[in-house]
């Protein structure tokens, strides 16, 4: 990673309207996203070489890669266990946010939580530079 390599996030939604605004609000804070539009495009950007990823941002509403089968096999790979993942969904849904807990999510919360606070989430779990997992505080 050079200096001035902005850092990784890859998200992982089927919106791509929200797919922008993700990437609009971070780009300006020195975060690069990537989207993810399908589980096998999620782990060709978990293998690409370049900076390490900080953080998943997982959409639950995505039901085509089974978030929270995707979210178990991600903390439950040592490749990938210290990334940590932020998952997001409607807060009528509680069973699909129950289960990303369950499987492993660091965080889980409803889209407006997401869409009005994304910046300081992403300050709160991204991981930083140096690769160190944070801790909850």
């Amino acid at each position: 990673m050079t200096p001035n390599e902005p850092t990784r996030i890859v998200a992982v939604v089927r919106d791509l309207f929200f797919a922008i605004r993700i990437r609009e609000t971070l780009a300006p804070r020195g975060y690069a996203v990537e989207v993810a539009k399908s589980a096998a495009a999620l782990r060709g950007l978990l293998t690409a070489e370049g900076a390490p990823i900080a953080l998943i941002i997982i959409d639950l509403a995505f039901a085509a890669i089974d978030p929270a089968t995707v979210i178990a096999e991600l903390k439950g790979s040592p490749a990938t266990n210290g990334i940590p993942l932020l998952a997001f969904g409607s807060h009528l849904d509680h069973a699909s946010r129950d289960a990303a807990k369950a499987a492993g999510a660091d965080r889980v919360v409803a889209n407006s939580k997401l869409a009005e606070a994304l910046p300081e989430l992403v300050g709160r779990y991204a991981l930083p530079r140096g690769g160190a997992v944070p801790t909850e505080g």
